[in-house]
């Protein structure tokens, strides 16, 4: 899906003053981390190592898994598509509603689909698939599962790959990841770097699977597809996971906070989430109206989520920024639904 994301800045045509579309962690990038690629730009003099090995040892290094296990991609997004390009022409089943390049990445490939509801995921999985994609967190709900089930549906589907996204793992301390050095040899996650310490325009990610499957899709690839300064920003990131990551205590107190706010008033329905973004459907108008009406009037910016698959013109998703911008948000919403209503 070329248009239609969250943080299209781009596509405005009024000043964005704050940006709630984005599900990016709101506390940016590090400092030490911008600090130490602004000394690294003469990597840019120089092509990339073409497969990004060293991105992967260090990746592995950190999961205390085998380099063989991993590679480095052009952000998530690369992974999804080369894991369809795998699977080209076999059937896919997709737990909706779900990032859109599950689905765009499989048709890219010609796989036959299937969507079925997230919460069937809670359930016996029928059919025979080549693929299940979902996410954990997922995408745009923040709904969870416990990797037990997971693993429990890659026992009980030996022959089916389960492509498990994991990009919010971290913004979600809740969660537990599924990568360890005792994988099930059906299961794929993916992560993304991009949510976690705030560089989505750098584009950095990687996947997990067992050896075997990732030489097959080793195979698939294009040379350089990252970049230099990603594969500088990967290995640095990894040396410096914990002290890099995002303090998430406040910012995910503060989406309890406004996600109570919201759900008190009777125009809105509000989708529970412990991440830092949550799901919302009006009961008044449509999501567009008011995404037009919060730019236009406020210079705010929210996510109109009524193109995810399974999802209605009146579903919108919000990510919190700070207190003040959030405070900010409610009121402006509350001034719509008195114009609406």
């Amino acid at each position: 899906m070329l248009h239609g994301h969250g943080n299209d800045l781009h596509h405005q045509s009024y000043k964005v003053k704050a940006d709630f579309s984005s599900n990016v962690s709101p506390v940016g990038m590090p400092e030490t981390l911008k600090e130490h690629l602004r000394k690294h730009l003469n990597l840019l003099e120089n092509y990339p190592e073409a497969d990004a090995a060293g991105a992967a040892t260090a990746i592995a290094r950190h999961h205390k898994i085998l380099p063989a296990q991993v590679i480095a991609t052009n952000g998530s997004t690369e992974a999804f598509y080369l894991v369809a390009q795998l699977f080209r022409g076999q059937a896919s089943l997709i737990l909706t509603p779900s990032f859109a390049e599950y689905e765009d990445a499989a048709r890219c490939h010609q796989h036959a689909l299937t969507f079925l509801p997230l919460r069937q995921l809670a359930s016996e999985l029928s059919g025979d698939f080549a693929a299940v994609w979902l996410a954990n967190p997922n995408n745009p709900d923040g709904c969870t599962w416990k990797p037990e089930l997971i693993k429990d549906h890659c026992r009980l589907n030996p022959e089916t790959y389960f492509i498990v996204d994991e990009s919010y793992a971290n913004l979600c301390p809740s969660n537990e990841s599924l990568i360890n050095a005792s994988m099930p040899p059906n299961l794929v996650v993916v992560r993304s770097l991009t949510k976690d310490f705030g560089l989505p325009g750098l584009r950095a990610g990687y996947l997990v699977a067992a050896p075997e499957l990732v030489n097959s899709i080793n195979c698939l690839r294009m040379p350089w597809s990252v970049n230099a300064l990603a594969q500088e920003a990967i290995v640095f990131i990894m040396a410096h996971y914990r002290e890099l990551l995002p303090k998430t205590a406040d910012f995910l107190k503060e989406s309890q906070r406004v996600q109570k706010i919201l759900a008190a008033l009777p125009q809105l329905q509000v989708n529970p989430s412990d991440c830092n973004y949550f799901l919302v459907e009006t009961k008044v108008s449509d999501a567009a109206d008011l995404k037009s009406f919060l730019l236009q009037n406020h210079g705010f910016l929210i996510r109109d989520a009524s193109n995810f698959r399974s999802l209605t013109p009146q579903h919108f998703r919000l990510a919190v920024l700070s207190p003040d911008h959030n405070n900010q948000l409610i009121s402006a919403i509350q001034s719509w639904i008195s114009q609406v209503c």
